[in-house]
This record gives C-alpha cells, structure tokens and sequence, in this order.
C-alpha cells in the first residue's frame, strides 16, 4: 500500500504543487531571484539545506494545500472540542483552507499575500500547517515529496529564470476534487546565462 501511495498519489499531488510553484515564481520575481542567489552558492547536493527554499515551498503548499479532502481521523473515544461533542467512531476531516488562512495562525503578515518568511516563526502551532496532516498518520511520502520538489526547483531555477506569459493570469482557475488542480498555468522559460554555483567552479 505504501508503494502505492509513493508512485501514484505522490505522483500526482507533486506535479500540481509544482504547478502551484511555477505560477508563484512568475508572480513574485523577487522571490525568484532570492531563491537563485542561494543556490548558485550551493550544489546540488545541498538542496535540503537550502532554507529560503524551504521556506518557499511550505508557503506555496499553505497557500495550495493540494489534498484536501485525505486528513481524515477516526475519533477513538468520546470527547468535546469547542463545545461540540464528538462520538467515538466518528470521522473527522479538517478544513484545511480555513487553518491556511487563519490570520491568528499566520498573521501579522495578510495571509493571503505569499510571504515565505512568515515561516520562521518557531512559536507557531505546529497544526497551523496541514499540507502534509500532522500527528503520527501523516503523509507518508512527506519527506519524498518535498525533495522532488527541492530537486526539481533546483535544477529548473539554476539553468532558467520563470516569467509570466500573456497568457498567464493574476490568479490561475483550481478545481476541486479529491485534490485541488490548477487548469492550465501558463510562463515562460528563459535560459539564464550564469549559472555556475561558487562552490562548483
């Protein structure tokens, strides 16, 4: 089953966050350039210690949190949260968007701007990020995921600068099904013409 889950669920929710990721990098050139700057002084090898790119790739799952309908639990005993009571047995499912969104859980900074560095912040709850669930049954294909991700950014922004095209939109259409997709994200690629990190010439 885990097997499963790491070829074709990983498949699919990595591709639509990497979609979510190419659009973000035409929106906000600035960040672009930041994430450049610190892996032209970084091989490859280095791509899970590179922190403003660990930084943009949580902000851009908060903001597309692409499974939204697998944080599921089972309630295992009676109890009451918030007042409300919760039966044992029964099956409780996050609203994922509202946590991303929350002002109280990721102000000062609007939640709705993209803005990485809101991620510093150690004294956040730490169930304030749901891209991947949380507790002991979280995605299982975590860690996999996000050096795809790492990966393929890496190797994308150290040969090509992402810029917007005609047709691309201050907002691109998601739909939402099982996991929310983007329809169609359209840029452009442009080769860069230095990309030879320091610690590789």
């Amino acid at each position: 089953m885990n097997v499963f889950l790491f070829l074709i669920a990983g498949y699919e929710t990595t591709s639509t966050a990497l979609a979510c990721a190419t659009y973000i990098l035409a929106l906000y050139p600035h960040e672009q350039i930041k994430l450049q700057e610190e892996i032209d002084r970084s091989p490859l090898s280095d791509a899970n210690e590179l922190e403003q790119l660990d930084l943009f790739i949580k902000e851009v799952l908060r903001m597309y949190s692409i499974p939204i309908s697998f944080v599921n639990r089972l309630c295992l005993n009676d109890t009451i949260v918030c007042n409300q009571h919760i039966s044992k047995g029964d099956i409780i499912q996050p609203d994922i968007y509202s946590i991303h969104y929350n002002s109280e859980l990721w102000g000062p900074h609007d939640p709705y701007e993209f803005y990485p560095d809101r991620h510093r912040d150690k004294q956040r709850s730490p169930m304030a990020f749901m891209a991947f669930g949380n507790g002991p049954r979280n995605c299982v294909g975590k860690r996999f995921a996000l050096l795809e991700m790492k990966l393929f950014l890496v190797n994308l922004l150290r040969k090509y600068t992402v810029l917007k095209s005609r047709k691309l939109e201050s907002h691109f259409n998601i739909r939402e099904l099982t996991l929310i997709t983007p329809d169609e994200v359209w840029i452009r690629l442009e080769k860069r013409t230095q990309t030879v990190s320091n610690s590789e010439s």
